[in-house]
C-alpha cells in the first residue's frame, strides 16, 4: 500500500489490479477522467479506470495466531477500535482475517486509526471482493464471481516488469456516487498491453451488487437486444453482474458501456404512504400481482416501512410505473357500529380478512367505519363480505379463569351482579376453575372485561395456622359454624381445599397398633433334622418346577378351590400343658407355669445358644414359586389328612410375601410410619386462602380466627413412671393417639404433656392412661430378652427345646401380651403362624406343627422401681454428664446444696447430680459478665444460686438457657423475668420444683450475674433506671431486699448460665 497527500493505492495481490481511494470527491466529472486515462497508455499498457461502490469490510493483516474471530469482533466493535457494529469475522490463510460491519460508513472510521491487539501492530485496509477474492487462485482465467469485469484468460500473472502481459480489468456500475467516506472515492485502474496478433475470446464481467438493478435487468430487453445484434458475443446475467464474451475487445468494451449506460440511466423515485397502503403493497401476493403488470414499462418496487421505492430505467418511466401503481390500488370503507367494533379484534374477522382476496383492512382513527384497500375491481366482492360479516349476529364462548376460590367469592358475594348479566349465560367450569360466558360477541366481550376488572381487585391471603388439631377442629360443626360466621360478617369467602383431616377408625387403640405392626422376616438356626422335618415337602425356592410339577400345580389349584373344612386336624403334641384349664394371660397363671417349666427344664441362655442360621435364607419366590407353595400345602393336607380353611388363606396370602426380606418389611413399616407423621403434621397445620373486597378484611379474619382458636386450646399433663421406658408398640400407640384426637403429646421423663383443643385433649387423656394401664406389665425389647425365652420343641425322642432369636422373642412375647389367640410370622422366608390357644407353632408351607413353651429366664419383678440412680433425665444429651458420686466435685456441689436447705436438710435425699457443658451458652455468659463487671458498681457481680423447674421444662434449659418464655411461671411478685433463689429450700418446695411421677424433683446450680440490683415490683419488664445516674443505665437485676436478698430476678437470658443440674427426692417419715 502507497500513501499520497490525496489518495491511498491498494493493490492487488497480483499487482494487476489497483484500488484509488480518494481522500476528496472528484473535482471533475469521472465519464471525463476515464476517457482521459484511457487515451494515456502507461509503459506502453491500456489503464481502464472504473469507479466502485464502498466496501462494508476490511481486510486485518498481521495477527497473532493466537487471536480468535471472537476476539477480533470484541475489540472492533469496542469503542477503541472505532466502536462499529461487527456483522461478520471471517478468518483467512496467512495471518489474516476479514471483518464485515452493518455500516459501510464504519469502514471509514475504523481505516483511519490505528490498532494494536496483544502487542501486535495491524495492519488494516479495506477488503473488496474483486480486489482479493484472486488472491488463493493459482491463475486468473477464471471469472470472478464477486463482481469484478475481467478481460482474457492468460495463464500467467502481470508484474511491474511485464509491460507486455495482458493485464484484466476491473470496473464497477454504479446509480450513484459511491464513497468510503463522506468525503472520498473508490477507484479501480488496470492497466493492458495492446492485444497480440492472436485472436483470443475476451471476457468483461459488470458487478451489479443491488439486486433491484439485476432485476430491472432482468425485466428489460437490452440484454436479449445486445445479443441478438451481435451473435458472436454472449451477453448473459451473473450471480452478481452481468458477463460479456466475444471475440473483440473493442466491442466488448462498447457492449460493456450499452450496460453501464442502462444502469447509470437508471432512476428511483420514492413515495410516502399512510402504514395501511404501505402494509398492502408490502404483502407478498400483492407485490407478485403489481409486478406482473410493471414488467411491460419495465419497473419494480420495493417497500421499507412506510416508504414505497419505485425504480426503472427512466424518469418517464418512473412516473409510467408510478401511476400504474396508484390506480391498481382502490380503497372503500364500510360503516359500523361502536359496539360492533370489538369484533374487528375477534379471530373470526381475522378469518374473513384471510378469505378476502387482496384486501386489507383497519378501523379508522375516527371510529365508525372500517377503511380497506383492494385491488381495482374487487371493491364490490370484499366489501359484501364484510358487511354480511358485521350484520351476522356473533355468538361466542369465552373462558374466564380463575381460582376455585375466586368462583366462590364472585358467586357467594357477587349474586346481583351475575344476576344482571342476562344478555349473557354464564356456566361455572365443570373443573371448579373459571367461567364460562356465551352469547353475542360483544355483549361477551364486554361481560369478561368488567368480570376480569372485579377479579384483579379482589384481595387475597393465605393465612396459616399451626395449632394442635387445627385442621380438625376447622372441619368439624364447631369450626365450620365459626368460618360460617366470619365469612357473613366480614363479607369474605375462606377456602379450605388445603386443608385436610380424615378421621381415624373408632379401634381400639392396641389392638390398631398391633395390625399396623407389618408380618416379620425371621432368620432361626436349625437343631440336626429337625428343619427338614419340619420343612419336609416345602419347594426350593431356589429351583424352577419341571413341566410335571407345573401340571400338579394346576390340579392343585383346583383341589383346593373344593376343599371344605369338615376334615379334623390332627391334636397337638403338646401333652405337657393342658390348654384348656390353663389361663395362659393372668399373671398368677404366667408366673406358675414359668415356675413349673423352670423345675422341669432349666432354660437355655440365649448368650450361649448359637443364633447364626446354618441354612442360607431362600431366594425371592417368583410367580411359579407362589403355586408351588399352594402345591406343598394341597400335598401335605392329603398325607396328614389336615384341612384348615384359615390357614389355606393365609397360605394365599403369605406366598406372596414369604420372600420379601428383612430390609423391605424395614422399608414398609417406615412407609406406615411415614404415613402417620404425614396425618399427624397436616392435623396440625392449615393453609386457608381468603377472598375479600377490602385488605383490611384479610387482616380482621386473621386476627379473629387466631383468637378464637387460641381460646380454645389447653394444655394437660400425664404422669406415670412407665413413660420414661415406653417399648416400641407403646410409642406406636401414643403416635396413634396424637392422630386419632389431633393433639400433640410430648413426653418428659415420666410426664406426658398434651395440648390442643380441649375437647380433643380430654378425649386423648383418657386413651392415654387406658393404654398405659393396659400395657403397665409391658416391658421393653432389651428387657424381654432379658428376662423371657419362648422355645420350640423339637420333634423325636429327645423332645429338645431350641430358642427362638431374640428379635423374634420379642415379637413373639409382645403378641403373647396383647393377648392375641393367633399371629402370623415368617422362619427363613417361610410362613408359620404362633397359636397361643394350642401354643403351637404351625407351619403354613408344610402343614406340620411344632410344640412351643414361654419361660422366664429371671424372677426379678421388672416393674418396682429401680435404683434411683440408674435414672437421668439428661441421658440423651451429649452435652451433658453425670458427675461421680466419689469425686470431690460431687462432694461440693452437694455440700453446698445441703448448706442452704435449712429446715429441709434432713428431707432431701440427693439422687444425682449432672454437669452441664453448653458451650454456646457458656460463651454468651462469659461475654455478658465481662459487659456488667465494667458498668457494676458492687465488687461481686457473680453468685451461686438455685432454681427449681418442672421436669418438662430441664431440657429446655439445658439447651436454651433461662428463657422467659418458659421461666418465671410461678412467681412474678418482683418482675416478669426468671427469678433465682440464695437458698436451696425455696427451690426445693413443690411451688417451683413439682415432682414428677417418681417423687423426683429438678433443681438447677446457677451461676447468675446479679451486678447492681434493687428492689423489684411485680410490673417490672426490664431493670429500671438508675435514678442517680446522669446517663439512661438501668440496674442489672432486681431482688426482694437490699440488705439481706432470699432470691434474684434477672431480665436478660444470658445473665445466667446452668452449671449443674441436681435430681433429689424428698424423703418421708
Amino acid at each position: 500500500m502507497c500513501c499520497e497527500t490525496d489518495f491511498i493505492l491498494y493493490l492487488s495481490p497480483n499487482k494487476d489490479l489497483v484500488l484509488v481511494h480518494l481522500n476528496k470527491p472528484l473535482d471533475k466529472d469521472f465519464q471525463m477522467l476515464k476517457d482521459e486515462v484511457s487515451k494515456k497508455p502507461l509503459n506502453g499498457a491500456k489503464v481502464t479506470l472504473e469507479q466502485v461502490e464502498s466496501t462494508d469490510s476490511i481486510l486485518v493483516a498481521n495477527l497473532s495466531p493466537a487471536l480468535t474471530e471472537d476476539v477480533l469482533e470484541l475489540y472492533f466493535g469496542s469503542s477503541r477500535a472505532g466502536g462499529a457494529d461487527v456483522l461478520a469475522v471471517s478468518m483467512l490463510a496467512d495471518g489474516r482475517a476479514k471483518v464485515s460491519f452493518k455500516d459501510v460508513k464504519s469502514v471509514g472510521d475504523v481505516l483511519q486509526k490505528s490498532h494494536r491487539l496483544e502487542g501486535t501492530d495491524l495492519v488494516v485496509e479495506p477488503y473488496f471482493d474483486f480486489l482479493h477474492a484472486l488472491e488463493d487462485q493459482s491463475s486468473v482465467s477464471t471469472q470472478d464471481e464477486q463482481g469484478t469485469l475481467t478481460d482474457g484468460n492468460q495463464p500467467q500473472t502481470v508484474s511491474p516488469q511485464s509491460p507486455t502481459a495482458s493485464v484484466p480489468v476491473v470496473s464497477a456500475s454504479l446509480g450513484h456516487k459511491a464513497a468510503l467516506t463522506d468525503n472520498a472515492t473508490n477507484l479501480a485502474t488496470t492497466a493492458s498491453v495492446p492485444e497480440p496478433s492472436v485472436q483470443k475470446e475476451r471476457v468483461s464481467f459488470v458487478s451489479v451488487l443491488d439486486a433491484t438493478k439485476r432485476h430491472l435487468l432482468s425485466l428489460s430487453s437490452l440484454l436479449e437486444n445486445l445479443k441478438k445484434d451481435h451473435p458472436k458475443f454472449d451477453v448473459s446475467l451473473a450471480k452478481d453482474g452481468v458477463q460479456i464474451k466475444g471475440p473483440d475487445q473493442t466491442e466488448v468494451e462498447r457492449l460493456k458501456n450499452e450496460v453501464l449506460k442502462f444502469l447509470t440511466g437508471v432512476v428511483e423515485d420514492r413515495l410516502t404512504y399512510d402504514k395501511l397502503k404501505a402494509e398492502f403493497l408490502g404483502r407478498e401476493d400483492v407485490k407478485k400481482r403489481l409486478n406482473l403488470s410493471l414488467k411491460s414499462v419495465p419497473s419494480t418496487y420495493s417497500v421499507s416501512g412506510c416508504t414505497v421505492s419505485v425504480m426503472s430505467p427512466s424518469r418517464s418511466a418512473v412516473r409510467q410505473a408510478r401511476d400504474l401503481i396508484e390506480s391498481q390500488i382502490s380503497e372503500f370503507t364500510v360503516p359500523i357500529a361502536k359496539e360492533c367494533e370489538s369484533m374487528l379484534s375477534s379471530t373470526e374477522w381475522s378469518d374473513i380478512l384471510a378469505s378476502l382476496d387482496f384486501c386489507s383492512a383497519k378501523l379508522s382513527d375516527a371510529g365508525g367505519a372500517i377503511t380497506a384497500l383492494t385491488l381495482t375491481g374487487m371493491e364490490k366482492d370484499n366489501e359484501e363480505k364484510m358487511v354480511v360479516f358485521l350484520s351476522t349476529p356473533l355468538q361466542r364462548e369465552t373462558v374466564l379463569s380463575m381460582e376455585p376460590g375466586m368462583l366462590k367469592f364472585l358467586q357467594l358475594h357477587h349474586q346481583g351482579l351475575l344476576a344482571d348479566m342476562g344478555e349473557v349465560i354464564l356456566f361455572p367450569l365443570e373443573t371448579g376453575d373459571g367461567l364460562s360466558i356465551q352469547g353475542e360477541w360483544s355483549v361477551c366481550q364486554s361481560a369478561a372485561e368488567l368480570l376480569s376488572a372485579i377479579i384483579g381487585s379482589i384481595f387475597t391471603k393465605t393465612i396459616v395456622v399451626t395449632q394442635p388439631g387445627i385442621s380438625r377442629f376447622l372441619m368439624e360443626e364447631e369450626g365450620v359454624s365459626i368460618l360460617g360466621e366470619m365469612t357473613a360478617k366480614f363479607e369474605v369467602y375462606i377456602d379450605m381445599t388445603r386443608v385436610h383431616w380424615e378421621p381415624l377408625e373408632d379401634e381400639d387403640i392396641l389392638e390398631l397398633a398391633w395390625k399396623m405392626t407389618t408380618c416379620q422376616n425371621f432368620q432361626r438356626s436349625s437343631s440336626a433334622n429337625s428343619i427338614q422335618e419340619f420343612t419336609a415337602g416345602v419347594p426350593n425356592g431356589r429351583n424352577p418346577t419341571d413341566a410335571r410339577t407345573s401340571a400338579r400345580i394346576e390340579e392343585a389349584k383346583k383341589i383346593l378351590a373344593v376343599i371344605g373344612s369338615d376334615l379334623n386336624p390332627q391334636p397337638s403334641s403338646l401333652g405337657a400343658t393342658d390348654i384348656e384349664s390353663v389361663d395362659l394371660y393372668s399373671d398368677q397363671s404366667r408366673d406358675t407355669s414359668a415356675a413349673a417349666e423352670e423345675e422341669d427344664d432349666q432354660p437355655q441362655s440365649l448368650q450361649a445358644h448359637d443364633l447364626q442360621s446354618s441354612s442360607a435364607p431362600m431366594n425371592a419366590c417368583s410367580l411359579d414359586e407362589d403355586a408351588s407353595f399352594l402345591l406343598a400345602i394341597q400335598m401335605s393336607m392329603e398325607l396328614n389328612q389336615r384341612s384348615d380353611a384359615e390357614d389355606i388363606q393365609k397360605a394365599l396370602e403369605l406366598s406372596r410375601s414369604d420372600s420379601m426380606p428383612n430390609q423391605e418389611n424395614t422399608q414398609l413399616e417406615r412407609a406406615f410410619e411415614m404415613s402417620l407423621q404425614d396425618a399427624i403434621k397436616s392435623a396440625n397445620k392449615a393453609e386457608i386462602c381468603v377472598f375479600a373486597n377490602y385488605n383490611h378484611d384479610l387482616v380482621r379474619v386473621d386476627i379473629a380466627l387466631g383468637k378464637k382458636v387460641g381460646l380454645r386450646q389447653c394444655t394437660e399433663k400425664v404422669e406415670n413412671k412407665n413413660l420414661r421406658k415406653l417399648s416400641s408398640h407403646q410409642k406406636r400407640c401414643i403416635e396413634l393417639i396424637k392422630r386419632k384426637h389431633a393433639v400433640e403429646i410430648s413426653i418428659q421423663g415420666t410426664t406426658a404433656v398434651l395440648s390442643g383443643f380441649k375437647e380433643y385433649v380430654s378425649e386423648a387423656m383418657m386413651d392415654l392412661k387406658n393404654v398405659l394401664r393396659r400395657t403397665e406389665s409391658m416391658m421393653t425389647d432389651a428387657e424381654i430378652v432379658k428376662t423371657v425365652q419362648w422355645v420350640w420343641v423339637e420333634q423325636g425322642s429327645s423332645s429338645k427345646a431350641i430358642p427362638y432369636p431374640p428379635d423374634a422373642t420379642v415379637f413373639i412375647e409382645n403378641a403373647w401380651k396383647m393377648k392375641q389367640k393367633k399371629t402370623d410370622i415368617l422362619f427363613n422366608n417361610q410362613p408359620c403362624s404362633i397359636d397361643f390357644e394350642k401354643m403351637e407353632e404351625h407351619s403354613l408351607a408344610s402343614g406340620k406343627s411344632v410344640p412351643i413353651k414361654r419361660k422366664m429366664l429371671s424372677t426379678e419383678d421388672l416393674y418396682t422401681d429401680g435404683a434411683d440412680e440408674d435414672y437421668s433425665l439428661l441421658s440423651s444429651m451429649p452435652e451433658v454428664c453425670p458427675v461421680d458420686v466419689d469425686s470431690d466435685e460431687f462432694q461440693n456441689v452437694v455440700k453446698d446444696f445441703y448448706d442452704t436447705l435449712q429446715d429441709s436438710h434432713n428431707k432431701i435425699r440427693i439422687i444425682k447430680v449432672d454437669k452441664l457443658m453448653n458451650k454456646l451458652l457458656h460463651d454468651q455468659y462469659r461475654l455478658k459478665k465481662v459487659s456488667i463487671e465494667r458498668s457494676s458498681s458492687e465488687a461481686q457481680v457473680e453468685r451461686t444460686l438455685y432454681h427449681g423447674t418442672s421436669e418438662t421444662s430441664v431440657k429446655e434449659i439445658c439447651i436454651q438457657g433461662f428463657n422467659r418464655s418458659f421461666c418465671g411461671k410461678n412467681a412474678t411478685v418482683y418482675g416478669q423475668g426468671v427469678y433465682f433463689a440464695v437458698n436451696g429450700s425455696l427451690s426445693v418446695s413443690d411451688t417451683y420444683s413439682p415432682p414428677n411421677a417418681d417423687g423426683h424433683k429438678f433443681i438447677f446450680v446457677a451461676r447468675v450475674l446479679t451486678g447492681d440490683f434493687t428492689v423489684g415490683k411485680y410490673d417490672y419488664k426490664t431493670a429500671p433506671l438508675k435514678e442517680s445516674s446522669g446517663v439512661p443505665v438501668r440496674y442489672h437485676s432486681v431482688t426482694d431486699q437490699i440488705n439481706s436478698p432470699t432470691l434474684f430476678v434477672i431480665f436478660n437470658d444470658t445473665q445466667a448460665y446452668p452449671q449443674y443440674l441436681i435430681t433429689c427426692k424428698k424423703i418421708y417419715g
